[in-house]
Protein backbone atom coordinates (compact mmCIF):
# COMPACT_ATOMS: atom_id res chain seq x y z
CA UNK A 1 0.00 0.00 0.00
CA UNK A 2 1.14 3.30 -0.48
CA UNK A 3 0.95 6.25 2.18
CA UNK A 4 -0.54 9.38 0.75
CA UNK A 5 0.07 12.49 1.70
CA UNK A 6 -2.55 15.63 2.28
CA UNK A 7 -1.44 19.27 2.39
CA UNK A 8 -3.07 21.19 5.22
CA UNK A 9 -4.69 23.30 2.54
CA UNK A 10 -6.47 20.23 0.58
CA UNK A 11 -7.15 18.56 4.11
CA UNK A 12 -8.89 21.94 4.98
CA UNK A 13 -10.56 22.12 1.82
CA UNK A 14 -12.35 18.39 2.25
CA UNK A 15 -13.65 19.08 5.54
CA UNK A 16 -14.97 22.01 4.62
CA UNK A 17 -17.06 20.22 1.53
CA UNK A 18 -17.94 18.05 4.11
CA UNK A 19 -19.37 20.65 6.79
CA UNK A 20 -20.86 22.85 3.80
CA UNK A 21 -23.03 19.22 2.86
CA UNK A 22 -24.13 19.25 6.32
CA UNK A 23 -25.18 23.08 6.43
CA UNK A 24 -26.83 22.32 3.10
CA UNK A 25 -29.14 19.78 4.36
CA UNK A 26 -29.78 21.61 7.64
CA UNK A 27 -30.56 24.62 5.55
CA UNK A 28 -33.00 22.07 3.40
CA UNK A 29 -34.54 20.72 6.48
CA UNK A 30 -35.69 23.73 8.16
CA UNK A 31 -37.20 25.17 4.97
CA UNK A 32 -38.94 22.36 4.88
CA UNK A 33 -40.04 22.79 8.09
CA UNK A 34 -40.94 26.71 7.98
CA UNK A 35 -43.17 25.28 4.82
CA UNK A 36 -45.01 22.56 6.38
CA UNK A 37 -45.36 25.41 9.68
CA UNK A 38 -46.77 27.88 6.85
CA UNK A 39 -49.46 25.46 5.76
CA UNK A 40 -50.29 24.12 9.24
CA UNK A 41 -50.79 28.09 11.02
CA UNK A 42 -52.85 28.90 6.88
CA UNK A 43 -55.25 25.51 7.95
CA UNK A 44 -56.01 26.88 11.43
CA UNK A 45 -56.52 30.37 10.43
CA UNK A 46 -58.55 29.40 7.89
CA UNK A 47 -60.56 27.79 10.57
CA UNK A 48 -60.67 29.82 12.92
CA UNK A 49 -62.08 32.15 9.91
CA UNK A 50 -65.05 29.95 9.77
CA UNK A 51 -65.45 29.45 13.06
CA UNK A 52 -65.61 33.53 13.94
CA UNK A 53 -68.03 34.05 10.92
CA UNK A 54 -71.08 35.17 13.47
CA UNK A 55 -68.24 37.27 15.39
CA UNK A 56 -66.81 38.99 12.15
CA UNK A 57 -70.46 39.98 10.23
CA UNK A 58 -71.22 41.34 13.89
CA UNK A 59 -68.12 43.67 13.50
CA UNK A 60 -69.38 44.74 9.71
CA UNK A 61 -72.66 45.49 11.28
CA UNK A 62 -71.31 47.55 13.57
CA UNK A 63 -68.96 49.47 11.23
CA UNK A 64 -65.95 47.30 10.69
CA UNK A 65 -64.32 47.95 7.23
CA UNK A 66 -62.89 44.76 4.89
CA UNK A 67 -59.63 46.31 5.82
CA UNK A 68 -60.39 46.16 9.32
CA UNK A 69 -60.99 42.45 9.08
CA UNK A 70 -58.00 42.01 7.18
CA UNK A 71 -55.66 43.92 9.48
CA UNK A 72 -57.10 41.76 12.67
CA UNK A 73 -56.52 38.39 10.73
CA UNK A 74 -53.18 39.32 9.16
CA UNK A 75 -52.52 41.03 12.71
CA UNK A 76 -53.06 37.91 14.54
CA UNK A 77 -50.91 35.61 12.12
CA UNK A 78 -47.84 37.85 12.64
CA UNK A 79 -48.22 37.78 16.10
CA UNK A 80 -48.14 33.62 16.06
CA UNK A 81 -45.43 34.20 13.75
CA UNK A 82 -42.91 36.29 16.22
CA UNK A 83 -44.13 34.38 19.41
CA UNK A 84 -42.80 31.04 17.07
CA UNK A 85 -39.55 32.69 16.20
CA UNK A 86 -38.88 33.46 19.76
CA UNK A 87 -39.81 30.17 20.81
CA UNK A 88 -37.76 28.76 17.98
CA UNK A 89 -34.59 31.11 18.37
CA UNK A 90 -34.79 30.21 22.63
CA UNK A 91 -34.82 26.65 21.63
CA UNK A 92 -31.71 26.75 18.79
CA UNK A 93 -29.34 27.97 21.54
CA UNK A 94 -29.20 24.54 23.55
CA UNK A 95 -29.82 22.42 20.92
CA UNK A 96 -27.22 24.17 18.60
CA UNK A 97 -24.54 23.56 21.78
CA UNK A 98 -25.79 19.73 21.91
CA UNK A 99 -25.66 18.98 17.94
CA UNK A 100 -22.08 21.24 17.78
CA UNK A 101 -21.09 19.04 20.46
CA UNK A 102 -22.13 15.47 19.12
CA UNK A 103 -21.06 16.33 15.66
CA UNK A 104 -17.82 17.75 16.93
CA UNK A 105 -16.93 14.93 19.38
CA UNK A 106 -17.63 12.50 16.38
CA UNK A 107 -15.78 13.97 13.58
CA UNK A 108 -13.12 15.72 15.27
CA UNK A 109 -13.22 14.85 18.67
CA UNK A 110 -13.48 18.35 19.81
CA UNK A 111 -16.70 19.95 20.25
CA UNK A 112 -17.46 22.18 17.13
CA UNK A 113 -17.72 26.62 18.86
CA UNK A 114 -21.43 27.93 19.05
CA UNK A 115 -21.56 31.38 16.83
CA UNK A 116 -24.66 32.91 17.15
CA UNK A 117 -25.48 35.85 14.07
CA UNK A 118 -27.51 38.43 15.19
CA UNK A 119 -27.86 38.45 10.74
CA UNK A 120 -29.25 35.10 10.63
CA UNK A 121 -32.02 35.81 13.51
CA UNK A 122 -32.77 39.08 11.87
CA UNK A 123 -33.14 37.10 8.63
CA UNK A 124 -35.54 34.53 9.93
CA UNK A 125 -37.56 36.85 12.09
CA UNK A 126 -38.36 38.52 8.57
CA UNK A 127 -39.10 35.15 7.37
CA UNK A 128 -41.17 33.90 10.20
CA UNK A 129 -43.34 37.04 9.32
CA UNK A 130 -43.68 36.99 5.97
CA UNK A 131 -44.56 33.71 6.31
CA UNK A 132 -47.03 34.00 8.70
CA UNK A 133 -48.52 36.83 6.86
CA UNK A 134 -49.07 34.96 3.75
CA UNK A 135 -50.71 32.15 5.30
CA UNK A 136 -53.12 34.55 6.56
CA UNK A 137 -53.54 36.37 3.18
CA UNK A 138 -56.31 34.03 2.04
CA UNK A 139 -58.27 33.57 4.59
CA UNK A 140 -57.94 37.50 5.43
CA UNK A 141 -59.58 37.89 1.82
CA UNK A 142 -62.29 35.10 2.70
CA UNK A 143 -63.38 37.02 6.39
CA UNK A 144 -63.36 40.69 4.82
CA UNK A 145 -65.55 39.20 1.41
CA UNK A 146 -68.45 37.91 3.61
CA UNK A 147 -71.66 40.14 3.48
CA UNK A 148 -73.20 40.59 6.84
CA UNK A 149 -76.47 38.54 5.42
CA UNK A 150 -73.89 35.54 4.17
CA UNK A 151 -72.29 35.47 7.85
CA UNK A 152 -75.24 35.52 9.38
CA UNK A 153 -77.52 32.56 6.97
CA UNK A 154 -74.08 30.52 7.21
CA UNK A 155 -74.54 30.50 11.22
CA UNK A 156 -77.91 29.86 11.25
CA UNK A 157 -77.60 26.79 8.49
CA UNK A 158 -73.89 25.50 11.28
CA UNK A 159 -75.91 26.04 14.19
CA UNK A 160 -79.09 24.18 12.76
CA UNK A 161 -77.01 21.19 11.48
CA UNK A 162 -75.09 21.64 15.10
CA UNK A 163 -78.45 20.97 16.79
CA UNK A 164 -79.18 17.62 14.79
CA UNK A 165 -76.20 15.70 15.68
CA UNK A 166 -75.86 13.71 18.32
Amino acid sequence: MEAATLSTAELRAAVDGHIYILIAALIALAALMAAVGILGLAAATGTSVVERTREFAVMQAIGATPRTLINIVLGENVFIGLLSWVLAALLAIPLSLVVGQLLGDLAFKTPLPLTISPTALGIWALAAVAGSALAGLAPARRASRLTIREALAYCQTRDQWSARSP
